[in-house]
């Protein structure tokens, strides 16, 4: 089955990577793939729970945007270990209000080998709300990757790529030339690279939680009902 062999590589990625880079430490994960707008990936704690009956274990995602997996490979790659790092943080860290990438976050991607920037190029801020990296020369991810160029781990390439081409996320390209137009926030609980454009934040935004509750609020929010316990989504 397709499905099958595409999201068991995902799937076997995320292992791989867990073992080179964080010494198999990170908890399992649902790495799935979303087309999010404006953004490369995200991350998303406590996003999945168990069904059987008085089981209370919950799971994080990680989501990539299959429209951006036709770029090379390194690239996407890199966009999954940096939302691992997102998930290493919630685990073991101490992550800052929704979306924002603190101190300890870009000393966690240095350390694997990933530099952050809001421009994806040397020079760029290391914190912020909206935040990319650029792959540091010699680092550990590149060297993990390198292995991923022959023998039995070319079968952790993705077999299936998107049919369309992709563009270089707006976000960045503003970012590059230095000007002032705001950037997409993120919805609450989620920590994404950015991708493609979006215009200014909303004043206010609408959140939904299972339950049918709903509330207004800025956008980035991390919310949880009183009433079902399950976080409230940005429409």
């Amino acid at each position: 089955m397709i499905t099958t062999v595409q999201f068991k590589t995902l799937d076997d990625l995320y292992k791989y990577y867990n073992g080179a880079l964080f010494g198999g430490t990170l908890s399992d994960c649902i790495v799935n793939m979303s087309r999010h707008n404006h953004t490369y990936g995200f991350f998303s704690a406590d996003r999945w729970k168990t069904g059987e009956e008085g089981e209370h274990k919950r799971a994080h995602e990680i989501s990539l945007n299959p429209d951006y997996l036709d770029r090379p490979f390194e690239e996407w790659h890199s966009t999954l270990v940096h939302e691992m790092v997102h998930l290493w943080q919630q685990d073991y860290g101490h992550p800052s209000r929704a979306a924002y990438h603190n101190k300890e976050w870009g000393w966690k991607m240095e350390q694997i080998g990933l530099v952050p920037s809001d421009t994806g190029e040397p020079g760029g801020n290391k914190t912020g709300q909206r935040m990319t990296h650029y792959v540091k020369p010699d680092g550990p991810f590149i060297k993990a990757f390198s292995l991923l160029s022959g023998g039995d781990l070319l079968a952790l390439r993705l077999k299936y790529l998107p049919a369309f081409p992709h563009e270089e996320p707006a976000a960045v390209r503003r970012k590059k030339k230095n000007t002032d137009e705001p950037l997409a926030g993120e919805p609450g609980g989620i920590d994404g690279e950015p991708g493609e454009p979006s215009g200014v934040y909303n004043s206010k935004s609408k959140y939904s939680c299972p339950c049918g509750n709903n509330v207004w609020g800025k956008p980035g929010l991390n919310i949880v009902c009183g009433e079902c316990g399950e976080p409230f989504v940005m429409a």
